[in-house]
């Protein structure tokens, strides 16, 4: 008799754990918001890179930062791409303790972006060789 009820407790006690764990997920949100642009960077740069827009007044705006080998999304709120033309830029972290600095970077020429729309950037190990592809909505 005891090793029976000792079955239906822990059987009971797996259903309960298995009760207490299934929780609802959040339905994620797929693609861009309505109010900014996607920007997408790929990073096969040797360093860690800073990733700025610049608006059509010159005001440089930090999205964030890729590691290595690595990729991130950001957005570009809406009202930076409502300005106007905005370039994105590129700035390599120089590693820790090197007497080079932090490389120069690059920056792409004025780009039209309307809210809803992706910029996916290639960023190459020569930084000259780096792609920028625009999807339009």
């Amino acid at each position: 008799m005891k090793k029976g009820t000792l079955q239906i407790a822990v059987a009971a006690a797996a259903l309960l754990g298995l009760g207490a764990t299934s929780v609802k997920a959040e339905t994620p949100v797929v693609g861009p918001s309505n109010n900014t642009v996607e920007l997408r960077v790929v990073n096969h740069h040797a360093a860690s890179v800073n990733v700025f827009v610049r608006d059509a007044e010159g005001i440089l705006h930090r999205m964030g930062k890729v590691a290595r080998s690595d990729f991130g999304v950001m957005e570009i709120p809406g009202d930076i791409a409502a300005k106007g033309d905005v370039q994105i830029r590129v700035v390599p972290e120089a590693p820790v303790g090197s007497l080079a600095g932090g490389a120069d970077g690059i920056e792409t020429r004025d780009i039209q972006l309307k809210l809803g729309d992706a910029v996916n950037m290639f960023v190459e190990t020569e930084l000259t060789a780096s792609q920028v592809e625009i999807q339009k909505t």
